[in-house]
């Protein structure tokens, strides 16, 4: 019979005692368990369901409370996140700069307002949270709001003070007579350019879609969950709304005036709808808000209370037998299974560098030995999987290089030279600099293919484009545009430094000499310089005034550099030939 390969790394786990094993262990315990009468066995179960269903129900309240406070802390957060892209609106800040300058007419300011209010209306209809968005002033008046009528809130004046210590404003919630449902404001400065604050951008926020949230984590038992308030009223719930302005939850709950800073264990009151409950509190510290966990307590420890009827006599005496057995099972067992759970928390924070002795001859000794052989497996797979990583993150950057850049000439292509040319005009525009472009072509290029054949042009191309590169500067950027043609972009350089820098390529070329056999020959390249912002305001127009350069360099004898000029009187641009220079 023949072994598979892979059975010779396979571990050969020890075989467990029946006497020593687990099972036996809790047979035999069990054995002894039974000449206790069946009243102690009662009161265990008791003892043990009770403790359970506490467990079970303090389980459920927390978990149910943390989840919705997460979900509740994350609601928040993404309204905190939009109103800050709103407020650093382009068209906020302008327009508002607009409405609060001093030379501005009416007309002007009228005009400025409808942008921002019919910006706040877009927005406000796409996010259906938001029942109104407010632009106050820095005095804390109502300049422009997404409502069809002028807002009347009157907002904090301390509100701007606030904004200097911190970026986003949390107003606190009030119940509006006029919808019936409770909002809350938030609040973010607008600031312009030079950092000065131009107004304060408010959001009145709908907290109907807080009770959403709430009735969704309502589940296994859970009666109600709300929000109060620091005055101890319902702010929201689960539930359908009631009349939020009259409820007054610290009058409801006699017992327990105030609520935990914290989570606690279950507290014992009765609610605000008269009703006994089984509740816990969460602090909401993000919105100066408490959160209510309840359940019914009648149902809560209905099976408690059926079962203490039975089990109420029956603690004492089985306390002593069980404690006894218990420490004795107990330490051979939890021992090995411990130095198992440390093992384990190692591998779980990362260290795979674990080895857990074996000792004895049980299921945990065979538990130990597959633990070891898992570690060693993933130990094995880590460093598979780096390897893997490392060779694929080089081949992703082959990958790259390989797609930006022309396979004959190891230049740039045409799409990233030209992607470049866009990055490099949008930084020109932003920075008040200006931007040279060359657009060169070589001279009777099919002369030299048709008579030296296409292998050595191939090498003429290539020893031009490390020409090119070694004729510009590092932030210089040079690609091949297509065909013969190369487009060059000169960053913060002016027409003068272009003209130059064309001069010297021209020049570097036509020292080239080239080798066909026994025969040798040069070449020559035309050139045309178009500048940012004189020929143009986009990629697409300079390359058009480059390229009309160019085609004139060519017709007047090629060989030399043609500049484009813009002639302001007329608005249309002529084409300056520079003659040829210090040639060979």
């Amino acid at each position: 019979m023949k072994t598979h390969k892979n059975d010779q790394h396979r571990p050969q786990f020890l075989r467990v005692s029946r006497f020593k094993s687990i099972k036996t262990k809790i047979i035999v315990f069990a054995l002894l368990a039974t000449i206790i009468p069946s009243l102690f066995l009662g009161m265990l179960s008791y003892l043990q369901s009770s403790e359970l269903l506490r467990g079970r129900i303090s389980h459920v309240l927390r978990n149910t409370g943390v989840q919705a406070s997460g979900k509740l802390d994350l609601w928040l957060k993404e309204r905190l996140y939009d109103l800050r892209v709103f407020s650093t609106s382009y068209l906020i800040s302008e327009n508002l700069s607009r409405i609060t300058g001093q030379q501005q007419s009416d007309i002007d300011t009228l005009v400025a307002e409808g942008h921002i209010k019919a910006y706040l209306k877009s927005v406000k209809n796409k996010f259906n949270v938001y029942e109104e968005l407010i632009l106050i002033s820095p005095s804390g008046q109502p300049l422009v709001t997404s409502a069809e009528a002028s807002s009347n809130e009157l907002f904090p004046d301390e509100w701007l003070a606030q904004l200097q210590t911190h970026p986003l404003i949390r107003g606190k919630s009030h119940f509006d007579p006029y919808v019936g449902q409770q909002s809350i404001f938030i609040a973010e400065g607008v600031k312009a350019s030079d950092g000065r604050t131009l107004g304060i951008l408010a959001a009145k926020i709908d907290l109907l879609a807080i009770g959403a949230i709430l009735k969704r984590q309502t589940s296994s038992g859970i009666d109600e969950i709300y929000l109060i308030n620091a005055n101890g009223k319902v702010v929201v719930s689960s539930r359908p709304p009631v009349d939020q302005s009259t409820v007054d939850l610290k009058r409801a709950t006699e017992t327990n005036n105030t609520w935990p800073d914290s989570l606690q264990e279950p507290i014992e009151y009765v609610g605000y709808h008269g009703k006994a409950e089984v509740g816990m509190a969460v602090p909401i510290p993000a919105m100066d808000w408490v959160m209510v966990v309840e359940m019914d307590k009648e149902k809560a420890y209905a099976e408690i209370i059926s079962l203490r009827r039975v089990t109420v006599l029956l603690v004492a005496g089985l306390m002593l037998c069980i404690g006894i057995f218990a420490y004795i099972f107990g330490h051979t067992l939890v021992r090995p299974v411990r130095r198992l759970s440390k093992g384990a928390a190692r591998v779980a924070a990362g260290n795979l560098e674990v080895d857990i002795p074996v000792t004895g001859l049980s299921e945990v000794s065979y538990l130990t030995q597959v633990f070891n052989h898992m570690v060693a497996s993933l130990r094995h797979g880590r460093e598979e999987l780096s390897a893997a990583n490392n060779a694929l993150r080089e081949t992703n950057k082959e990958l790259h290089q390989l797609s930006i850049t022309d396979g004959l000439t190891s230049l740039y292509n045409r799409m990233h030279i030209m992607d470049l040319f866009d990055r490099e005009l949008s930084r020109a525009k932003r920075h008040n600099r200006s931007l040279a472009a060359l657009m060169l072509d070589i001279d009777y290029f099919k002369k030299i293919n048709d008579s030296y054949g296409h292998q050595v042009g191939d090498n003429v191309m290539r020893l031009l484009a490390e020409t090119l590169l070694a004729s510009v500067r590092d932030c210089d950027f040079v690609g091949r545009y297509g065909g013969e043609e190369f487009l060059v972009i000169l960053s913060e350089s002016s027409v003068q430094g272009a003209v130059v820098t064309a001069e010297r390529i021209r020049q570097n070329v036509s020292q080239l000499e080239f080798a066909s056999g026994r025969e040798k020959f040069s070449m020559t390249v035309s050139i045309g310089v178009a500048e940012y912002p004189g020929d143009g305001d986009d990629a697409q127009s300079i390359l058009n005034k480059a390229d009309d350069a160019l085609y004139q360099a060519k017709a007047n004898g090629r060989n030399r550099v043609a500049v484009s000029e813009n002639e302001s009187t007329k608005g249309s641009a002529k084409v300056h030939v520079l003659p040829v220079k210090n040639l060979p």
